[in-house]
């Protein structure tokens, strides 16, 4: 991880778990001063490394269903396909929107409040762009969770406790248009101090206050983190598709998995795949090495996988503009 130093890691380390937390509990963690954390920070961004502080929303409890699409793509010119990226960016539906190389050339987060939003998104997408699309897979989220490695402090040592979780449970909690926007705001911008929240909300920040500990304690609001470009530290993302020989192995597979600090998070989803996994790697020969040992772990147990390597992220964590 190229051109940083281990306070440097430990401020990102930090943010990763409370990027709403104040400067000054970030500088005693890190043992460095106030103005050399708040110094150090703003270079992260200006180095392109921290894209964004962003809320960490569990949509399930908005009432979302959350659809992953992968799409092959096939006589799109560099230009076509910028197009369709856009397409997929400019929807208030879209939640997430990568470039991969892999199985598939893109994959998309959709948020929805029911199938038949979720049909009227896909048809619309089609009417435009099916000539596009040889090939078109899509899995409804059920549960995504990640663990709480030291991966950033670039100790690389694993841990079982997990730094979030969502899981559709089907009890979702009542917000109203105070609260959205609330939420979009941290979802934008975790730093924004609470003066600034109530003006563009047009409320008081004693209510602020009260809104944002009710959203936390309703578990709304999971954590308040940062989104990183990690290829700037030295590290590409995979996005590995399992599929299980023998499914009753897979929370052996998950805990096995665990204690690697290289990975990410774990989706598990209702159709396709059996398990989806984000893993961070220095390289391809460091990710093969990966799944070659899991393979060997359990070798009568996976039948394949395909994986994804992410080239691009056009659009993170970004929650539609209205409930």
């Amino acid at each position: 991880m190229r051109e940083l130093d281990s306070k440097d890691h430990k401020i990102l380390y930090h943010l990763f778990l409370n990027s709403r937390q104040s400067l000054s509990s970030v500088a005693k963690k890190v043992g460095l001063q106030k103005s050399v954390v708040e110094y150090r920070i703003k270079r992260l961004q200006t180095k392109g490394i921290i894209k964004n502080f962003n809320a960490m929303v569990d949509v399930f409890k908005l009432g979302f269903s959350v659809y992953r699409l992968y799409i092959v793509l096939q006589y799109a010119s560099p230009d076509k396909e910028k197009e369709i990226i856009n397409h997929f960016v400019n929807h208030h539906h879209t939640w997430s929107i990568a470039s991969t190389k892999g199985r598939y050339d893109l994959i998309i987060t959709i948020l929805v409040k029911s199938p038949n939003h979720f049909y009227a998104f896909y048809e619309e997408t089609l009417r435009h762009y099916r000539y596009y699309f040889k090939e078109i897979f899509f899995s409804q989220l059920y549960e995504s969770f990640g663990y709480k490695h030291s991966l950033l402090l670039n100790d690389f040592a694993a841990s079982h406790e997990r730094a979030y979780e969502y899981r559709y449970n089907g009890q979702t909690v009542n917000i109203d248009v105070v609260d959205y926007k609330i939420l979009n705001l941290l979802a934008k911008n975790t730093r924004i101090n609470s003066v600034e929240i109530a003006s563009q909300v047009n409320v008081s920040t004693v209510t602020i206050h009260s809104r944002i500990t009710k959203l936390i304690k309703s578990g709304v609001i999971q954590r308040y983190s940062i989104t990183m470009d990690i290829n700037k530290l030295g590290l590409r993302e995979f996005i590995v598709n399992l599929s299980l020989r023998d499914y009753n192995k897979k929370n052996q597979i998950i805990t096995y998995l665990s204690d690697n600090p290289f990975l990410w998070e774990i989706h598990k989803a209702i159709g396709g795949y059996d398990l989806e996994i984000t893993l961070y790697a220095t390289n391809f020969e460091h990710f093969y090495r990966v799944m070659e040992d899991l393979r060997k772990k359990f070798p009568e147990d996976i039948a394949n996988y395909d994986y994804l390597y992410v080239t691009e992220v056009f659009k993170s964590n970004i929650l539609p503009e209205k409930i």
